[in-house]
């Protein structure tokens, strides 16, 4: 499953610095903006809320009886088409009232940039019925113990952005058109090939809803406040957008390298063990083995944080020269590189906390508490809201960024304070304990990772002096980490590598 997610992700990044290359900061910041709603919907609907709320239903229902499973994905899919057939119906004719809401009105005063983002928005807005779908037969399939194909789909997707990327511009009438329709043709062939595992495994979804099926009543009812939940989650980065617009351009684009940049290891780590958790978490509620749930979720929040907490520091220590190395040609400048290289190192931090959030959610989803969650995200959105405008007006992007990281920072405080209550066990004072040698471990290693400095004579070989020096003293620091985590007694080091090299190698 690792190796699909990193193989989609260095394809996701490959495709972003083929897009700061070709294309000024004018197309691509209205090509992230135009790509925000929809992809914002299809994180709600497909790997959001109904994605988590129908997952444990379908494993209880499946557990008990095939035919109530099938019945169960029936009515769900046939309820998600409704909803999708609305929103992209709405999405391509009429975007405007999105967009007005969520682009300040300094970005919309810009006459020439709002239009294309306004027509970049309509040609991309179906994208949310295939990627939904997509999302939607990953849920069953991962149900099913199956990983690996839908984490390699995504690998489509970006294939197809970096073909649309490359084309002459002279193909298409308004520059821009080509990452509209790359988006469009990479949704529908993302959604195709999980078609015959679907099959296969016999769950092939058929046009009936059932409104009194108690089970898909019972998703309905969870995904209600995880709805809400995982919506302010999403809502966090319209938010952003909406903010980020009033300032400078090329702000947005910046935003959004950064966020690609972090989400490469974020995702290895994360995702690769928490897309397992919530099936893993939602047997053990079936099988009565509750206690069982808060040991799994710890254990998976430790593992995370130890590899996230390095991974930020090597990302801090080394950012300049990252995102040269992956930005710096075309028309990203030196002084683009300056700058997102200056934003990266306040907002590498993020992943540390947003990993965690990414695994205690669902374990209270887990439980069928998809309520308590909601009502995190709703005091953290707020706090975020009230704090980033006063912020911004010190440090601009920074202040943005920051305000992001303490949001996030609060969101995983108060899900682990309350975590006994509403879940499971949790031995705090152990967590403190690894927590304390997680943050020495990272310090370690984001020392060890100035080593590349050391080397600054393989840099006038251009392109490839500066990989070799990345590669350097980044194998250096890690090597580093695993001799000192293992001088420490932390067996997680050892078992989370372990964990990540099994997966990457299937």
């Amino acid at each position: 499953m690792a190796f699909g997610t990193m193989t989609s992700r260095v394809l996701g990044q490959l495709r972003e610095s083929l897009l700061a290359a070709y294309f000024d900061k004018r197309v691509t910041d209205a090509w992230a903006a135009a790509f925000r709603v929809p992809n914002m919907f299809r994180r709600l609907l497909g790997e959001g809320s109904l994605s988590v709320s129908f997952i444990p239903v379908f494993v209880e229902a499946r557990h008990a009886d095939n035919v109530r499973a099938q019945n169960l994905v029936n009515s769900v899919y046939t309820f998600l088409l409704l909803i999708l057939g609305a929103l992209t119906t709405f999405g391509v004719l009429h975007p405007e009232p999105l967009l007005n809401l969520v682009l300040d009105p300094a970005y919309i005063a810009n006459t020439e940039k709002y239009l294309l983002t306004l027509r970049l928005t309509k040609l991309m807005f179906g994208f949310i019925f295939f990627i939904s779908s997509y999302a939607f037969i990953m849920g069953i399939l991962n149900a099913l113990g199956q990983f690996s194909l839908p984490a390699l789909a995504p690998t489509l997707w970006n294939l197809c952005m970096i073909i649309s990327t490359v084309l002459p511009h002279d193909w298409f009438p308004v520059l821009g058109d080509q990452l509209a329709w790359g988006v469009l043709i990479g949704g529908v062939l993302q959604a195709g090939l999980l078609l015959p595992a679907l099959i296969k495994a016999g769950y092939l979804p058929k046009i009936s809803f059932d409104y009194k099926n108690k089970d898909f009543q019972k998703v309905i009812r969870n995904m209600g406040p995880g709805l809400i939940g995982m919506g302010l989650l999403q809502f966090t980065t319209i938010v952003n957008l909406r903010f980020a617009s009033s300032l400078v351009e090329g702000t947005i684009s910046y935003i959004n390298y950064v966020d690609r940049l972090i989400e490469l290891p974020l995702s290895l780590i994360s995702v690769s063990l928490g897309t397992a958790l919530l099936p893993a978490l939602s047997g053990f509620l079936a099988r009565n083995e509750r206690s069982k749930i808060g040991q799994t979720a710890q254990h998976y929040l430790e593992l995370n944080l130890l590899l996230t907490m390095a991974a930020a520091a090597g990302l801090y220590t080394l950012a300049e020269p990252i995102v040269q190395l992956l930005f710096g040609r075309g028309k990203f400048t030196p002084h683009d590189v300056i700058i997102c290289s200056q934003i990266l190192k306040t907002y590498c931090w993020i992943m540390i906390f947003a990993s965690g959030v990414r695994v205690l959610t669902p374990a209270y989803f887990a439980v069928k508490n998809t309520w308590f969650p909601a009502v995190v995200s709703a005091i953290c959105l707020t706090a975020h809201i009230i704090i980033a405008p006063l912020f911004m007006a010190q440090w601009g992007v920074h202040g943005l960024m920051i305000s992001t990281i303490f949001s996030a920072t609060l969101n995983l405080i108060l899900l682990l304070i309350f975590f006994p209550r509403f879940v499971s066990v949790f031995n705090y004072k152990g967590f403190l304990k690894n927590f304390a040698i997680f943050f020495l471990l990272a310090a370690i290693t984001g020392g060890v990772a100035q080593s590349f400095y050391l080397l600054r004579p393989f840099l006038s070989f251009g392109f490839f002096g500066l990989l070799l020096a990345l590669s350097i003293s980044g194998g250096f620091a890690l090597l580093v980490f695993i001799a000192a985590g293992r001088l420490f007694g932390v067996t997680l080091v050892t078992e989370a590598l372990t964990r990540v090299k099994r997966r990457f190698v299937k």
